[in-house]
């Protein structure tokens, strides 16, 4: 596993069909996720991007594994007709940590409560974006509201339609195919293999971080969407317009753009 610069995977993509839609590749959702998005007759080439955030740990090499599978599985149901280009691996820590790390203090005492996965899921969409525009402008997400009941809250239908807003807002398209998906069942019937939920990927150190002790999920609907619209939506976009306009920003050129947004901080 080697991770590309922007400026390499912009020079990979250079040659690819202008009407290439990238593919978030992470866990069984993700590969769901795009192959339901092949049903499309407009969805005909697809890159898949794997990236990380730095406070995941475990099997990453399973990746490899789990692409050569979703390929097998888009050939049995297309044939050659559709293309999924080969897997490539970009991530940007800085991003991250500037998105969620660097102002935890404020948004406690601001908004009562924190937790890093609404903003990990923003930034996975957020650093696609840019690559996005090179091609079709369209991102396919795996994400779901329900999981045969449970809830998580990063995928919330508030999450959710944020992340769909701030992907517009910066030009772009994320498209949620298994988004009313709630039955596991369905989504292994689509995938074609028998890979149970949250096995065979990597592991995230804040797995669960919402959950009471007896894993029961309590929020407040209303403070969730006072940090959605105060915090993560503007946060986003500056940090999206940053991007998009500037190859590799330094951490602290991001910090600055937050910054810069006086109704945001």
């Amino acid at each position: 596993m080697q991770e590309k610069s922007l400026s390499q995977i912009y020079d990979l993509i250079k040659n690819y069909p202008k009407d290439t839609v990238i593919g978030e590749f992470a866990g069984r959702d993700s590969v769901a996720a795009i192959l339901k998005a092949m049903e499309d007759s407009s969805v005909n080439n697809i890159l898949p991007i794997a990236s990380f955030a730095p406070t995941e740990y475990g099997d990453f090499d399973i990746l490899e594994s789990n692409y050569e599978k979703m390929v097998e599985r888009a050939k049995e149901l297309y044939g050659n007709s559709k293309t999924i280009f080969p897997l490539i691996y970009y991530s940007d820590f800085d991003l991250w940590s500037v998105l969620n790390g660097r102002f935890v203090d404020y948004i406690l005492k601001k908004y009562e409560f924190y937790t890093p996965c609404m903003g990990c899921h923003a930034y996975f969409h957020l650093l696609r974006v840019p690559i996005a525009i090179k091609v079709s402008n369209r991102i396919i997400a795996g994400e779901r509201e329900s999981h045969d009941g449970r809830i998580k809250l990063n995928q919330i239908a508030e999450c959710l339609d944020a992340y769909e807003r701030i992907a517009k807002d910066l030009g772009t398209e994320l498209m949620m195919p298994i988004r009313y998906m709630e039955d596991g069942d369905e989504v292994k019937k689509l995938i074609g293999w028998n890979w149970e939920e949250g096995k065979k990927h990597q592991t995230c150190a804040f797995s669960g971080n919402y959950k009471n002790i007896d894993d029961s999920v309590n929020y407040d609907k209303e403070l969730v969407k006072k940090f959605i619209d105060d915090y993560l939506y503007p946060a986003s976009i500056a940090l999206g317009k940053l991007i998009i306009n500037e190859e590799n920003p330094t951490r602290e050129k991001m910090v600055q753009a937050l910054k810069n947004r006086g109704e945001l901080l």
